[in-house]
């Protein structure tokens, strides 16, 4: 045979198993699609379940009391979402690579170590009476759900694996999962905190840590002025041939890093009040949440509740039950400490634990834990992993109550007593009452917050055996300006703040520019909340533009072409991250640059020894304290014999690299939201993923935006008025490409177009009926 006929033949049999391919593919996708109309008579159902869904697949779940609701609810998240449930149970518990294989390895030899499913399982018994019944029935549902599919969801056909029955513990892990994505970035933030205390000077590190920059915006107290920088550099600043050059960093990736966070807002203005909110998580398909409605009765009568369900739990997270309307953004108080051991000290001990793989031998891990937490070795000796997720109560359900929780002060109190990772909980009600409060698990610590905690010795380390009780967790209600905003920035700058400490807060640009967009406003509906929530102006990056025009102004030498292109540029932006914009995308850059160049040495040095440690997780703020530096001349990097200098040689090498200036912000800037296993499959792996698209917005602007993080909701609601309240996702309801609900409202997402709060005709309806009499 020639080599053509070879290749021809060779050809045709790679697209005949493609095609095959793709037939199996689709039929296992058509064979697990849900049943959506009809009648089921299912076990374990004691009473009738009506599921009725709209044309975007959103449920209103009407049942007789709140377990049964818990029950279909269960059945409807595990016959639509069950796959990303159980990387949810699994993630938190560190059993991720029985499912995936040896590529999760390394995360559940990190997450082992808390050792939560055992934790969870002993702590079981503790939840309240009703909690138990409500996760049993829950439980329930979702195995009825998943054992009525005709085929198991495909994404175990392409594992070759077969999916494990929900646990009522298991929802617990689900909630331990949302500690690990919100709560993370502590130990690193911790550790390089510490490296860098221990490696300068008291006033280094003081200038090098802020506790505040211009920015904040609290709600309580006094940001302390920025210290002044010292005149001599640490030791290990960078010094002639050790900084990086532009073309060593890789700003797409960098850019990505910083903190995770939300917008959050409410108003209250002549007796009404709105709430505004869009929760910034990671971006992927099946979307975080899963929308419903719930209808049912209990002890204070009807509830509606609509909203935000995370697959996995029986509760609306956030939304409105026409009296109230609640949402979260991540607080960023401390909630961990590493702790010095000394030799017996802590009663440490060992474990040994199996980490199962799938198609692969199991892994042997011994866990050394000790009365602080986990134990790993550091370069300064054996060291405790003291988090809050350990102390008594941190996980439960208590956060179900706010679905039928009727005033501010009541949703208030619900929040302060869940175990949920520490949250901002911000409250609005139907008679223009607003209020806020940290919600979830807070350590009740002996000594105010330690941010540098590496070493942290054992005497000091001492938080009380439990959490800091309910009716001491700060809240604010209906204060005198009628407005709270919440947007990962530090609220507290008072005594209670300091006793809370900053576990990586938001330097607060975004808060500040939703101040300024609400006091601009005249009007404040929904519609006007909705626009702030795509408001793009970048107000960081307008000052770091007005830097370097300054510095283009004080040095009046012969400029190049390249030069003037460059200052035209810049000084016709707009000011905002608008997909068109080149100058977004210029600075954009050399604001990473100029980060790598200053602080990339010192990262990789961090890196060696603890993995994800930076300086710009040790100091969100860092753009202040790097400014100050310009300004004042200090620490020049050799051998740049300026700041000006520097950032000009930096500019125009980006400007070659942006194709001389041509380059916009989205084309950097577009959207990657697909499947966890899209990239593993190369050929089918185009139907698990959303179209990509430039996108507006960037880290530091209202409309947070990049292209596997932003806004996993946009949620704008006045209590009582739910009928023109609007809430939009990244994504639809299904999971499975081929339903009609898989990408159903990720245009209007991206497109910023608002879409109802509240559920719309029904176009199907299943009935769920137990097996027996109703009622036995």
């Amino acid at each position: 045979m020639s080599a053509k006929r070879w290749l021809i033949a060779v050809a045709a049999c790679l697209a005949v198993s493609v095609a095959v391919l793709a037939a199996l593919m689709t039929g296992a996708l058509y064979l697990s699609l849900p049943q959506q109309s009809g009648e089921l008579h299912l076990p374990g159902l004691h009473d009738r379940v009506t599921i009725s869904r709209d044309s975007a697949g959103v449920p209103v779940i009407q049942a007789q009391d709140v377990t049964t609701v818990a029950f279909a609810l269960g059945f409807v998240h595990a016959q639509e979402r069950f796959f990303q449930m159980d990387l949810l149970r699994r993630s938190a518990a560190g059993e991720l690579a029985q499912l995936v294989g040896d590529v999760a390895l390394p995360l559940d030899k990190k997450r082992r170590l808390f050792l939560l499913r055992k934790q969870l399982a002993a702590r079981w018994q503790q939840l309240p009476e009703i909690q138990q019944h409500v996760l049993r029935r829950y439980a329930e549902g979702v195995n009825a759900g998943l054992t009525s599919l005709k085929l198991r969801p495909f994404e175990y056909l392409l594992l070759r694996t077969e999916p494990q029955l929900w646990q009522p513990e298991d929802t617990l892990l689900v909630v331990g999962a949302m500690y690990f994505d919100l709560q993370d970035n502590q130990p690193e933030r911790e550790y390089a905190r510490g490296w860098i205390a221990r490696h300068s000077t008291p006033e280094q590190s003081d200038f090098l840590l802020p506790a505040a920059s211009v920015w904040d915006a609290p709600l309580a107290g006094q940001p302390p002025s920025e210290p002044p920088a010292p005149l001599q550099a640490p030791r290990w600043w960078p010094a002639s041939g050790q900084a990086q050059s532009v073309d060593d960093n890789a700003p797409g990736e960098a850019l990505a890093q910083e903190a995770k966070g939300s917008n959050g807002w409410l108003v209250s203005e002549q007796g009404k009040a709105i709430l505004a909110n869009d929760m910034h998580l990671g971006l992927r398909l099946p979307t975080v949440w899963y929308r419903a409605q719930l209808r049912y009765t209990d002890d204070t009568g009807p509830v509606v509740a609509t909203g935000l369900t995370l697959p996995g739990a029986p509760a609306i997270v956030s939304g409105s039950n026409g009296t109230l309307a609640w949402g979260f953004t991540n607080s960023y108080v401390d909630t961990f400490d590493w702790v010095a051991l000394k030799p017996g000290e802590g009663q440490r001990r060992e474990v040994q634990e199996i980490l199962k793989v799938n198609h692969a031998d199991p892994v042997p891990l011994t866990v050394q834990t000790s009365d602080w937490g986990p134990v790993v070795e550091t370069e300064l000796g054996p060291m405790a992993m003291h988090w809050v997720i350990q102390l008594p109560g941190a996980i439960d359900l208590s956060l179900m109550s706010l679905a039928h929780a009727r005033s501010v002060e009541a949703a208030l109190v619900v929040g302060q007593q869940a175990g949920i990772p520490a949250q901002n909980l911000l409250v609005a009600d139907n008679q223009g009452h607003i209020g806020w409060t940290l919600a979830g698990t807070l350590p009740d610590r002996l000594t105010p917050g330690e941010q540098n905690s590496l070493p942290l010795l054992s005497p000091q380390a001492r938080w009380r055996e439990a959490a800091l009780p309910a009716q001491q967790h700060p809240q604010l209600i209906d204060p005198p300006q009628g407005v709270i905003v919440a947007a990962n920035n530090r609220l507290l700058f008072d005594e209670q703040g300091d006793n809370l400490g900053d576990g990586g807060a938001d330097p607060g640009v975004r808060a500040s520019a939703i101040h300024q967009a609400l006091a601009q406003t005249q009007a404040l509906g929904v519609s006007e909340m909705h626009r702030i929530q795509l408001d793009d102006r970048a107000l960081l990056i307008a000052s770091w533009r007005d830097y370097v025009l300054e510095c283009d102004s004080a040095e009046p030498v012969q400029r190049s072409a390249r030069h003037q292109a460059i200052v035209a540029q810049l000084q016709q932006w707009h000011g905002q991250a608008s997909a068109d914009s080149t100058a977004y995308l210029l600075l954009s850059r050399w604001r990473e640059a100029l980060y790598q160049q200053v602080f990339g040495s010192l990262d990789k040095a961090l890196g060696q020894t603890q993995v994800q440690a930076s300086y710009r997780a040790a100091n969100p703020r860092w753009d202040s304290t790097l400014h100050q530096l310009m300004i004042d001349q200090r620490w020049v990097p050799a051998p740049a014999t300026s700041w000006c200098q520097l950032a000009w040689q930096q500019l125009e090498t980006l400007w070659q690299h942006n194709d001389n200036g041509r380059l916009r912000w989205g084309d950097m800037n577009r959207s990657h939201i697909a499947h966890p296993l899209a990239a593993s499959l190369p050929v089918v792996g185009a139907l698990l993923q959303a179209p990509s698209v430039p996108l507006s917005g960037d880290n530091h602007v209202p409309h947070v935006n990049r292209p596997t993080f932003g806004a996993s909701d946009r949620l704008v609601v006045t209590p009582g008025d739910e009928a023109h309240a609007t809430l939009a996702m990244p994504g639809g309801q299904s999971g499975n490409p081929l339903s009609g609900y898989w990408l159903a409202e990720y245009s209007d997402w991206v497109n910023g177009v608002m879409r109802p709060l509240l559920p719309g005709q029904a176009v199907s309806q299943l009935t769920l009926m137990p097996e027996g009499p109703i009622g036995h």
